[in-house]
């Protein structure tokens, strides 16, 4: 005959062992428990990027030709009464020029006096700097950097082309007049550069003093412009307009 089985009640020992799992599963630390400052700053949310600013307005386009002036999409004839007037009205408060760096088109059949009123109106409009890019006579574009300052030392170099296409070369002071004869083809560039250098001597002025004649074109005075601030040991980096001048008198900017 087997012995009856019967369920007996667990002993002393059984009971403690699983007293202790279950006080051991209690006391266990938690993921939040090994949390680190680092752990809980990569978790936290992050606060979003600000926006880039937005890049400031670029200048508009300006072209100058002997008929117009194109400033943006507006167009001003040469010929319209009070055109530096109308200009500076276009120019003020334009989108792009105050505190930039504006670069002007001229062609070279531009009136030089055109020229003048433009960059005049752009100064006004609070523009940085002011360059001029026109077709050199090797058909390559340049660039004339033109000066900022309101007047110039009286030493300061002053080439101006006559309505005759002589050039008079004279200190800004006033003084004694270098001239050189109209050439076959025009105003003669090398012997006009040759009484440049020899003015140059003794002044270290940053800027020379350009202009000619509106019966001239804008391209001669750039000419002789861009030839005196490249030129082998040029004190100049920087051209000065002038829409008048009279040879060997003080030089009164406009």
């Amino acid at each position: 005959m087997r012995p009856s089985t019967s369920s007996c009640p667990p002993g002393p020992l059984a009971v403690f062992l699983a007293l202790s799992v279950a006080l051991a599963a209690c006391d266990s630390p938690s993921d939040a428990d090994h949390a680190t400052p680092a752990t809980v700053a990569a978790s936290a949310p992050q606060p979003a990027a600000a926006p880039a600013p937005p890049a400031p307005p670029r200048p508009p386009e300006i072209i100058i030709d002997r008929s117009s002036v194109a400033i943006g999409a507006d167009r001003i004839p040469s010929g319209e009464v009070a055109f530096a007037d109308k200009v500076s009205a276009l120019t003020n408060g334009k989108a792009g020029i105050e505190g930039q760096a504006v670069d002007v088109v001229a062609m070279r059949n531009a009136r030089p006096s055109q020229v003048v009123d433009v960059v005049a109106a752009v100064r006004a409009a609070k523009a940085n700097a002011v360059t001029v890019k026109t077709s050199a006579r090797d058909d390559t574009t340049q660039k004339m950097p033109l000066a900022s300052a309101a007047n110039v030392p009286d030493c300061t170099v002053v080439a101006w082309i006559d309505k005759d296409g002589w050039i008079d070369v004279w200190p800004a002071g006033g003084g004694a007049v270098r001239r050189v004869k109209r050439g076959l083809a025009g105003p003669d560039m090398t012997l006009g550069m040759d009484a440049v250098r020899t003015q140059w001597a003794g002044c270290n002025a940053p800027t020379i003093a350009v202009g000619a004649d509106d019966a001239m074109t804008w391209g001669l005075v750039f000419d002789l412009g861009t030839s005196a601030l490249q030129a082998p040991g040029s004190r100049a980096s920087t051209a000065t307009l002038l829409t008048s001048a009279v040879p060997g008198k003080k030089l009164v900017l406009p």
